[in-house]
C-alpha cells in the first residue's frame, strides 16, 4: 500500500479520536501549505538554472549604430530566470491537484499554521514595498523624460487610506446586516442597470479625454505623450500610403489595428484629431467589455460600477506629468488600444461563452484570439494561453476536455490565420510573413535593444507577479472543489495566466514607467479576487484571513486611483490652448512634393515619413517608422534594397536624426545629396 492509500485510510477513519485530534484540510489551506516548499524550489531553480539556461538563449545577430550601440544591453539569464518563474505557478497547480486527491487532514495543534503563512505573506508584501522605497536608478533609466531616479508607486498616505478601505469592505461584509442592506442598495432593477451603463460609458468618456489631442495640440502635450504617438500615428498612416503590416511593414505595436485606424482615417479624416479619437474609441470599447465582464459576474450593474471604476482609474494610472497634462496608458496609444484592447475583448467573449451567452461554441473563442496573436504575439499569446487555460479549468472531465479544446483551438487558430491571409492577399497580393510578427521581439529581447535589469529585484513588481499566482491558485482552488459559478473560476485563471505572460515585456524592459503599463491586468486580478474573497466571507460570516484582507486592501490601493481622475474642465481648456507647432510642417510637405514627382517611390528616415508621404503624393517604401525604429544597420540596407525594388532613387532624411550616422551611411550606399531644405530640417539624396 502506498503513501497516498494510508493517507486516505487515516482520513476516512471515522473513530472520534481521530477527529478530535485532526480534520480534513479544505482546499484554501492545502494550497497555503504548498505556497512555501514550492517557493522555495523555485527560488533555487531560478538562481542555480537561470544562468546555464540563459546560456542557452539565441542571441541577436544584427550590427547596431555607433549612436545606439550602447542601448543594446541583452539580458539572457534574467530572461530564462523570468522563464523559470512562470513555472512557479504549475508547480503549485500540480502539487495541489496531486495533494487534493490524497485528501490529508491537519492535526488541530497546527490549525494556527495557515493563518500563520498568510501573515507572513503580508510582511512580505511590506518588505517589497520598502525596497520600492529604498531603490534608485541611475543612468539610462534617468535619459527617458520625466523618470525620477526614485519611484514610488503608491505613496505611505495611499497605503493608509487602502488599509482603512479594506477593513471597512471587510466589515460590511462579514455583518450579515450591513452586508443585506448593501444588497438591497445594489440590486438590480431596470432603471439601476440603465444608471450603471450609463454612469460607466461617462467614466470612460472622462478617463480618455487625455488621449484626445489635435494637431494643434500634440507637440505642446507631455512630451512622452506626443513622442509615442508619433510613431502609432505613423504606423497608421503607413496603411494609407499603402504599406501592409504583417506583408512589407514592420508593425512596432500592432499589425491589426492600423488596418482598422486607416479604414476609419480613410472615412474621416487623416488629422491626428482623427487618429486619437479612433484610438480613444477603441480603446473605450475595450474597457466598456472589461465593465459587461464585471456586471455578468456580479449580476448587478451598480455593484459592477463600484468595482469598475477603481480598476478603470488604475489602468489608466499616470505615469508622469501633471493631471491636466499627462502621459498615461490612455495617451499611450502603443499600449492602449494597440496591446490590450484586444485581449481584453477576447476576455469579454469568453465571459459570455461561460456565462451561457454567444458565443456557445467554443472554436470563435480561438478565432478571436488568433487575430488577437497576429496582431501583437507579445501580449496575443498570453491572452491565447490563458483563454486555453480559462476553459480547461471550467471544463470537465479533464482529459477528453483538453483533447477537445486543443481541437477547437487548433480549428480557430486556423481560421484566424485563413481571414488575415485573405485581407493581405487582397490588399498586396501575399500571404502574411509571420517572421514579421517576432521582428521587433527580436530586436528588443534578443539582441537587448532598450533592455533594462529590473530594479529593485524585490519590489512592486514581485507584487504584482505574486497577485496572478494567487488569481490562479484561487482558480485551482475553486475548481477542486467543484464551485459553481464557472465564470468567476474562468475569469481568474485568464487574469493571472494572461498577467503572467505580459509580465515578460516587463522583465525585459524593465523600466519604472513600464510596471505601470501592467497596471490594467493586474487591477484587473486584483477586482476579481476581491469578489472571490466577498463571495467567501459573504458565506461564513465570520472576519476574513489575513490573505483575504490583503487583497481587500489591494482593493483599497485601485480605489485610491480615483484622485487621479481626469477634470473635464481642464481638458477643454488643455484643447483650447493650441500652438503654431504642427508633427508635420507644410514647410516639410512642400519640399518634398518639390524635389519628388506625383507618386514616386521614396524612402523617408523619419518618425513620420508615411504621413508625409501621403500629405505630399509620393510612397514611403520604409516598412518602419522612421530612423528612431531602426536602431540597425541592417534595418537601412533592406529599406535601401526595398527603394530599389521599386524602382526609387531618392532618400528623404532629417537634418538632426535620432541615428546621425544614416545620412552618411546612405551616402556610403552610392546616393549624393541632391536637396536641402531651407531650413536644414530634410535633406534629399539620390542614387548616382
Amino acid at each position: 500500500m502506498g503513501t497516498g492509500e494510508r493517507t486516505r485510510v487515516a482520513a476516512v477513519g471515522a473513530s472520534p479520536g481521530a477527529n478530535r485530534r485532526s480534520r480534513r484540510a479544505s482546499g484554501s489551506e492545502l494550497a497555503w501549505l504548498l505556497v512555501v516548499p514550492c517557493a522555495v524550489v523555485a527560488v533555487l531553480a531560478i538562481v542555480l538554472l537561470g544562468p546555464p539556461l540563459g546560456g542557452l538563449l539565441p542571441g541577436g545577430s544584427v550590427t547596431p549604430w555607433p549612436s545606439t550601440a550602447r542601448e543594446f544591453r541583452p539580458e539572457p539569464t534574467e530572461h530564462a530566470r523570468y522563464a523559470i518563474a512562470l513555472g512557479a505557478p504549475l508547480l503549485l497547480v500540480a502539487a495541489l491537484v496531486g495533494l487534493a486527491r490524497m485528501r490529508p487532514r491537519i492535526p488541530r495543534p497546527l490549525a494556527w499554521l495557515v493563518p500563520a503563512l498568510q501573515l507572513a505573506s503580508g510582511g512580505f508584501v511590506v518588505f517589497c514595498i520598502a525596497q520600492q522605497y529604498r531603490a534608485r536608478v541611475e543612468g539610462p533609466y534617468i535619459e527617458i523624460w520625466g523618470t525620477s531616479p526614485r519611484t514610488v508607486y503608491f505613496t505611505v498616505r495611499t497605503l493608509a487610506v487602502a488599509c482603512a478601505v479594506g477593513l471597512t469592505v471587510a466589515a460590511v461584509a462579514s455583518s450579515r446586516g450591513a452586508s443585506r442592506r448593501v444588497a438591497r442598495l445594489l440590486r438590480d432593477t431596470p432603471a439601476r442597470s440603465a444608471a450603471a451603463w450609463t454612469l460607466a460609458v461617462l467614466a470612460i468618456v472622462g478617463s480618455l479625454l487625455p488621449a484626445i489631442q489635435l494637431e494643434s495640440t500634440l507637440l505642446h502635450a507631455n512630451v512622452n505623450t506626443w513622442y509615442h504617438v508619433a510613431f502609432t500615428y505613423d504606423e497608421a498612416s503607413a496603411v494609407l500610403d499603402g504599406r501592409s503590416p504583417l506583408v512589407d511593414f514592420a508593425a512596432q505595436y500592432g499589425s491589426l489595428w492600423p488596418y482598422a485606424l486607416a479604414l476609419g482615417m480613410a472615412l474621416f479624416g487623416s488629422s491626428v484629431a482623427v487618429f486619437c479619437a479612433l484610438a480613444a474609441a477603441l480603446t473605450g470599447a475595450s474597457l466598456l467589455a472589461v465593465y459587461d465582464v464585471l456586471r455578468r459576474l456580479v449580476a448587478s450593474g451598480m455593484a459592477a460600477l463600484l468595482l469598475f471604476l477603481p480598476l478603470l482609474a488604475t489602468a489608466l494610472y499616470k505615469m508622469n506629468g501633471s493631471l491636466s497634462n499627462r502621459f498615461s496608458l490612455a495617451t499611450l496609444t502603443g499600449m492602449f488600444p494597440l496591446r490590450l484592447a484586444g485581449p481584453f475583448l477576447l476576455m469579454w467573449l469568453l465571459a459570455r461563452h461561460l456565462h451561457g451567452a454567444a458565443p456557445r461554441t467554443r472554436w470563435p473563442l480561438f478565432l478571436a484570439a488568433g487575430l488577437v496573436v497576429l496582431n501583437n504575439v507579445e501580449f496575443g499569446l498570453p491572452a491565447a494561453a490563458a483563454t486555453f487555460a480559462a476553459l480547461l479549468w471550467t471544463t470537465r472531465p479533464l482529459r477528453p476536455a483538453l483533447r477537445r479544446i486543443a481541437r477547437e483551438a487548433g480549428v480557430g487558430l486556423a481560421a484566424a490565420f485563413a481571414l488575415v491571409s485573405v485581407l493581405t492577399l487582397l490588399r498586396a497580393g501575399s500571404l502574411p510573413d509571420l517572421g514579421l510578427l517576432v521582428r521587433y521581439a527580436d530586436l528588443f529581447a534578443g539582441s537587448g535593444f532598450g533592455m533594462f535589469p529590473i530594479v529593485p529585484t524585490l519590489g512592486v513588481s514581485t507584487i504584482i507577479f505574486l497577485t496572478y499566482v494567487a488569481a490562479i491558485g484561487t482558480a485551482t482552488v475553486r475548481t477542486l472543489e467543484r464551485a459553481v459559478d464557472r465564470l468567476l473560476t474562468g475569469l481568474l485563471v485568464w487574469s493571472g495566466v494572461f498577467g503572467l505572460g505580459i509580465g515578460a515585456y516587463y522583465v525585459g524592459r524593465s523600466h519604472p514607467e513600464v510596471l505601470t503599463n501592467m497596471f490594467p491586468a493586474w487591477a484587473l486580478s486584483i477586482v476579481l479576487l476581491t469578489v472571490a474573497m466577498l463571495r467567501d466571507i459573504a458565506a461564513t460570516r465570520r472576519p476574513p484571513a489575513p490573505g483575504a484582507l490583503l487583497c481587500l486592501i489591494g482593493f483599497g490601493v485601485l480605489v485610491c486611483s480615483l484622485a487621479q481622475t481626469p477634470d473635464p474642465v481642464a481638458q477643454v481648456r488643455r484643447l483650447e490652448a493650441t500652438t503654431s507647432a504642427r508633427l508635420t510642417t507644410p514647410q516639410a510637405v512642400a519640399f518634398i512634393r518639390g524635389a519628388t514627382r506625383p507618386g514616386e517611390p521614396v524612402a523617408i528616415l523619419t518618425t513620420v515619413g508615411h504621413r508625409l508621404a501621403v500629405q505630399a503624393g509620393v510612397t514611403d517604401v520604409t516598412p518602419y517608422t522612421g530612423m528612431e525604429s531602426m536602431p540597425t544597420r541592417e534595418q537601412l540596407v533592406q529599406t535601401l534594397r526595398l527603394l530599389r525594388q521599386a524602382g526609387g532613387r531618392k532618400v528623404i532624411a532629417a537634418g538632426e536624426e535620432a541615428v546621425p550616422e544614416a545620412v552618411h551611411a546612405v551616402e556610403q550606399a552610392g546616393f549624393r545629396l541632391s536637396a536641402v531644405e531651407s531650413a536644414g530640417q530634410l535633406v534629399v539624396l539620390t542614387k548616382r
